[in-house]
């Protein structure tokens, strides 16, 4: 997955607007939920619109985070900014608390659109091209560095990594989603593992419409 906030920009007035998104393809077309960036599109074009990456997280709550610092104050009261609320989860946490139809609403908007978006991307081309075979090359450009509790240490690309993990029956998904910089796997079976990404290719600006 790739956790990213985006910065969508009306190229005929100058107006923009950043939110976040979870996403395993980072070219999916998704454009946001918001109320006033939706409109504003569907009055201009989506093809008067540009879209560009300008941060990445590692993990879903982190983007929250993220989204927190880059949507403020002075964004949502930017008169250039189709943004009207906050980011971070305390927006939605507020919506769910104290408006939960609202909170609902907001959360099956985002997933239709989310969703549609995705589908018209996976089209019969995308899949004659092998979907697979996309993610496998995004994955051989990841490099990490693997060290095993007995001192054993591989460098593997994201595809060779996926293939140490069956063959030694190791948890991969346990292994990537539990990454930390100073500190290795708290307990199971990979107990005393250490995994670090030392190669991410996405991890500058990353610009697509």
């Amino acid at each position: 997955m790739f956790y990213v906030i985006y910065k969508i920009t009306n190229q005929i007035n100058g107006k923009y607007y950043i939110g976040r998104h979870a996403t395993n393809n980072i070219n999916d077309g998704y454009m946001g939920s918001g109320i006033a960036i939706q409109r504003a599109i569907k009055k201009y074009g989506k093809e008067n619109f540009t879209k560009e990456i300008i941060a990445m997280s590692d993990s879903r709550e982190n983007l929250w985070e993220l989204e927190k610092i880059v949507v403020n104050e002075d964004v949502v009261k930017d008169s250039m900014s189709y943004n009207n609320a906050y980011g971070g989860k305390h927006y939605l946490d507020g919506l769910k608390k104290h408006n939960n139809d609202a909170f609902i609403k907001h959360q099956s908007d985002a997933g239709k659109i989310g969703g549609k978006v995705s589908i018209a991307n996976r089209t019969k081309e995308w899949h004659q091209k092998g979907g697979s075979k996309s993610s496998r090359k995004r994955a051989s450009q990841y490099l990490y560095r693997l060290k095993t509790a007995n001192g054993k240490e591989f460098i593997l690309d994201g595809n060779q990594l996926k293939d140490k993990c069956k063959e030694n029956n190791w948890n991969y998904d346990t292994l990537i989603w539990t990454r930390h910089k100073d500190r290795e796997v708290l307990s199971g079976p990979l107990k005393g593992f250490r995994l670090d990404q030392i190669a991410n290719p996405y991890k500058e600006v990353v610009k697509g419409k």
